[in-house]
């Protein structure tokens, strides 16, 4: 369980470039702000404590919804997503941030992919605004493509000074 959180924690804790100082990291875990994104996902995604689970034969696709501040500010500086795979293969995680721009209407989307090991416990995706031609995020949210035994376990943002 150390091995995801610490490359995370570290990360968290980084200055964000030309941000000014974070006034806040916060990580949760996703089975507070993730959900299967269509019906037909809700039959093999479980929900638990710990992850919210890929637990089909098939591949499920999970959206999870950040915080933003009212009025389309800039808000976060960093967003990560922390990745498990139960299963006893490889799999690759394709993952997009979507942040929603000038109050929803003009989003950004930002795909990244990670191929992880077979039983490995965590893995990281993340964004800073390096990535995002040095903006910050408004309202960020995330959606990724699981395949079967991959979870989420938790979500990282690291919040910008008001």
């Amino acid at each position: 369980m150390m091995k995801f959180l610490i490359p995370l924690t570290v990360a968290l804790a980084l200055p964000v470039a030309n941000a000014g100082s974070p006034q806040e990291s916060r990580v949760t875990l996703a089975a507070g702000l993730c959900q299967s994104a269509l019906p037909v996902f809700d039959g093999v995604v479980r929900k638990r404590p710990l992850a919210v689970q890929n637990e089909g034969t098939s591949i499920s696709f999970i959206t999870c919804g950040l915080e933003g501040r009212f009025g389309a500010v800039e808000s976060s500086g960093l967003v990560a997503v922390i990745l498990s795979n139960n299963s006893d293969a490889p799999a690759t995680v394709n993952c997009t941030l979507v942040d929603g721009r000038d109050s929803l209407e003009d989003p950004v989307y930002l795909p990244k992919s990670i191929t992880l090991p077979a039983n490995l416990s965590g893995a990281e995706i993340g964004w800073t605004m390096a990535d995002n031609e040095g903006a910050g995020y408004i309202y960020p949210a995330l959606s990724c493509s699981l395949p079967p035994g991959v979870g989420i376990k938790a979500l990282g943002q690291q919040f910008l000074e008001p």
